[in-house]
C-alpha cells in the first residue's frame, strides 16, 4: 500500500511505501498525511462533538482551568474519550482500514488501541505546554498518537508544534511552557489530516487565539506488548505527573511498581 505524507522540509506531499513510513517514523517519530479523510467521513463524528462540546463552549475555559493538575503546566484542555463511554460513531471511525493499515505498517501488528482522546479548547486558553506523554526512558515502550483533525486549525486556532527526532534525545529539558525549542516544526492541520507521533517527541499546542473551539481526536496506539499505562505519566518542562496515581506530581517511581 502506498501512502501520502507531508515532507517536513518542503513541505510537499510525497508517496511513500510501508517500509519508507517505518524508516521515517523510526527516525523523526512524526508523520503527517494530508487529506486522510474526506468530508464525507468526518461529517457523523463532527455532529457528535458538537452534541457533546455545544452545551460547554460557554464555559469551557473556567472548566478546563478546574484541572488543578494540569495549572502548574499551562495546559488549557477538556477531555473526552467517547470510545470509552461507547460511542458508536467514534468506534466505527477508529476502525477504519486505511488507519489500521498505516499504524500497522509503523508500530507492527498487534498493537493494541484501547480508547480516544478528545482535546478541546476556547478562544483564551493557554494551549498545551511542551511535553512528551511518557518517559523516555526506554525508546521502544511508546505510545503513538494517531491525531484527527475534523475541521482547518489556523495557528491562530492553536498549533501543534513538533521536535522531529526528539524521541531520541531523552527527556524534555527544562524552559519555558511555550519557549521555541531548536529544530521545532509549526503544524496547522487542515480538516482531514491525520498526524502520527510517537509520544516521547517533544510537543505542544499553541494558544487558541480565536474565539471558535479547537478540537482534535487522538486514537492511541500500543505497539505490541507495551501497555497503555505508560501514559501514566505526562512529562512537562518543569516537573512530571502521574495521572493514573490522582494526578500527583510524579517523584520517579519506576513504572513497574506503581
Amino acid at each position: 500500500m502506498i501512502f501520502n505524507v507531508l515532507d517536513l522540509s518542503t513541505r510537499r506531499t510525497v508517496a511513500r511505501t510501508a517500509a519508507q513510513l517505518r524508516a521515517e517514523f523510526d527516525a523523526t517519530g512524526v508523520l503527517v498525511f494530508p487529506g486522510f479523510y474526506s468530508d464525507a467521513e468526518l461529517v457523523v463524528v463532527r455532529r457528535e462533538l458538537d452534541a457533546y462540546f455545544q452545551p460547554l463552549a460557554a464555559a469551557a475555559l473556567e472548566k478546563a482551568r478546574e484541572r488543578v493538575d494540569l495549572r502548574k503546566f499551562a495546559c488549557d484542555v477538556i477531555a473526552w474519550n467517547p470510545v470509552g463511554k461507547g460511542n458508536a460513531a467514534f468506534i466505527e471511525f477508529a476502525a477504519h482500514a486505511r488507519l489500521d493499515a498505516a499504524t500497522e505498517a509503523v508500530i507492527g501488528p498487534g498493537y493494541t488501541a484501547p480508547g480516544s482522546l478528545v482535546m478541546y479548547s476556547v478562544g483564551g486558553g493557554q494551549g498545551q505546554a511542551w511535553h512528551q506523554d511518557c518517559l523516555a526512558d526506554d525508546t521502544t515502550a511508546f505510545n503513538l498518537n494517531r491525531l484527527i483533525y475534523t475541521d482547518d486549525i489556523t495557528v491562530e486556532d492553536g498549533a501543534i508544534v513538533v521536535v522531529p527526532g526528539s524521541h531520541k534525545l531523552g527527556r524534555i529539558p527544562p524552559g519555558g511552557h511555550q519557549d521555541p525549542i531548536a529544530g521545532e516544526v509549526v503544524l496547522a492541520p487542515s480538516a482531514g489530516t491525520l498526524i502520527f507521533l510517537n509520544g516521547q517527541v517533544f510537543h505542544r499546542v499553541t494558544p487558541n487565539l480565536n474565539q471558535k473551539p479547537r478540537v482534535s481526536t487522538n486514537f492511541r496506539a500500543f505497539p505490541a506488548g507495551i501497555p497503555s499505562s505508560v501514559t501514566c505519566i505526562g512529562v512537562y518542562r518543569n516537573g512530571a505527573v502521574n495521572f493514573c496515581d490522582g494526578a500527583k506530581m510524579y517523584d520517579g517511581t519506576p513504572a513497574e511498581k506503581m
